[in-house]
């Protein structure tokens, strides 16, 4: 019972010694005073859970003093003394939201301390009732103030929530800057522009709060003289919320009128839950926004890989390239230089320029393959035929297979095989692993082979695989070799299978692996996509 204060208030000095004794012989802190404005400057500078008074007071009735002293303690139980116990007193008491009378003399120490116990609990009873309803529709929004990522609209929802919880007409938050040691206001109306000139010292005021606990100041605790005048004179008020996180410091303020009454307990602890929400909320708002700055820049980090290894793989076809791209352009030469001999017949003119306008297109082909695959990325997956693509990269690295004595079988079905994917991934993939299988057979003796095998017999996928009969691959590899910057041939950058893996695997949801060859004792890599995307 020593957390419970009371303060008993009586001019007659028997009566108070009297209440003062047994309250104190039943555990009670009590303090005493003999006028109504002592009793209100003791209120002033010290919390009380209930209030003992005389209604019949010099100066100041019992009445008076009670409505004085709630402004004070809002929370607090208060019950009157009266020696006329009459139906009128009881009706006026009960009016003015006394919670108990008791009439003198006492008939015995028994009746005041059921009094006091039964007072006591209705107002805690009360008290939770209030917390309860004002907390209630805090819980209710938390959902809300988490789903917002977006840091604009979560500062909106968290001005118009302040507004109808707390009937707040203006809400912000100030943060501290640690590398300009300075409080830089977040969002909401910057304080320093009611007092102009004036500059809030955010410092000071936070002297009063502690680093290990949240802790209100309120409009009457202010140490800023202008900022409290100020609110004063425009019957405004202030609740600033000291937030400490782990590595930076807020304060959060709710700006309201007077007009809206004075606040519960409860609306306390409601701004306290709320101001550390909020803040939580914002800093979730700021690292998806980061996050999402940090996915952009690795999807700009992976465009560029891709990119790079697209040009180390037409790197390393260009010698085969421009050797096949030089034979149709010579014998273009060759044969316009002919046509324009005299001694020809105009037969054998039109059989040179014909040779020459197919060797043309034989050119352009050429070119054109090069530049489908150059193309920046389409990122969008469709519906396409597998053996389309497949078709596309074998002419583009038949100058090699060529140039190479490789012979490239195919074990195709018949046409279209559809397959929902992005085009150019697969080409790329397709690209990578046969120059990877070329590279395996540059050394070794004829006949070289590689074999395309697509089995189209699954519902939901298609399996392509690409075997050559070189030496292969050891099994403590096979997983290394999916690894970034991890190459098994001198001067490769090792990111062709990586590459191959990330859109495989990750970009289409399929498979790829080293599985074990089915026409000889070189490698054989299996591709797999599912049909759907």
């Amino acid at each position: 019972m020593k957390d419970t204060k009371i303060l008993v208030v009586d001019d007659d000095p028997a009566i108070l010694r009297l209440c003062r004794r047994i309250l104190e012989r039943h555990g009670f802190d009590v303090d005493t005073a003999t006028t109504a404005r002592d009793a209100l400057r003791q209120a002033e500078g010290k919390e009380y859970d209930l209030l003992i008074t005389d209604i019949r007071m010099p100066i100041m009735d019992g009445f008076e003093l009670a409505s004085r002293f709630r402004q004070i303690h809002s929370e607090s139980a208060v019950i009157l003394i009266t020696g006329f116990g009459s139906a009128e007193t009881s009706i006026q008491a009960l009016r003015k939201g006394v919670d108990g009378l008791l009439v003198k003399p006492f008939e015995s120490s028994k009746e005041l301390i059921e009094t006091v116990h039964h007072v006591l609990e209705n107002r805690r009873y009360q008290t939770d009732a209030i917390r309860l309803r004002v907390l209630r529709p805090l819980f209710d929004f938390m959902e809300n103030i988490y789903s917002r990522v977006e840091l604009e609209s979560l500062k909106n929802y968290l001005q118009e929530l302040a507004g109808e919880l707390l009937h707040a007409a203006e809400t912000g938050v100030y943060k501290y800057e640690y590398s300009a040691s300075q409080w830089n206001l977040v969002y909401g109306c910057d304080l320093n522009s009611l007092v102009d000139p004036h500059q809030v010292d955010w410092d000071r005021i936070l002297d009063c709060a502690s680093d290990e606990r949240l802790r209100i100041i309120q409009t009457e605790q202010l140490d800023d003289v202008i900022l409290k005048n100020h609110l004063l004179q425009n019957d405004l008020e202030i609740l600033l919320v000291p937030v400490f996180r782990e590595k930076a410091k807020f304060i959060l303020y709710f700006l309201r009128s007077i007009e809206h009454g004075k606040l519960h307990e409860a609306d306390l602890e409601l701004a306290a839950i709320f101001a550390r929400q909020a803040v939580i909320a914002m800093e979730n708002a700021i690292l998806y926004k980061d996050l999402e700055r940090m996915i952009e820049q690795a999807r700009e980090s992976h465009r560029a890989i891709l990119m790079a290894e697209k040009m180390s793989a037409l790197g390393r076809l260009m010698g085969s390239l421009a050797h096949e791209m030089n034979n149709p352009l010579q014998a273009v030469r060759n044969c316009l230089h002919l046509s324009l001999r005299d001694d020809i017949s105009d037969s054998q003119r039109q059989e040179y320029l014909s040779l020459a306008v197919l060797e043309i297109e034989r050119l352009s082909t050429l070119a054109q393959n090069a530049l489908s695959f150059y193309r920046p990325d389409n990122l969008e997956r469709k519906r396409a035929d597998l053996l389309s693509v497949v078709e596309l990269v074998k002419e583009l690295i038949k100058p090699q297979l060529h140039a190479n004595g490789i012979e490239l079988i195919q074990n195709f079905p018949s046409p279209p095989v559809e397959v929902e994917m992005i085009q150019d991934h697969i080409q790329q993939v397709l690209l990578n692993v046969l120059l990877n299988s070329m590279e395996a057979l540059k050394n070794q003796p004829a006949p070289r082979k590689i074999w395309l095998d697509l089995e189209d017999r699954y519902p939901d996928r298609v399996i392509l695989s690409v075997e050559d009969n070189g030496r292969g691959i050891s099994k403590d590899l096979e997983e290394k070799v999916f690894e970034p910057f991890f190459s098994t041939r001198p001067g490769g950058t090792g990111l062709g299978l990586s590459v191959s893996y990330d859109l495989v695997v990750d970009i289409h949801k399929g498979d790829i692996r080293f599985v074990e060859p089915v026409h000889g004792y070189g490698a054989r890599l299996q591709i797999t996509l599912p049909r759907q995307g």
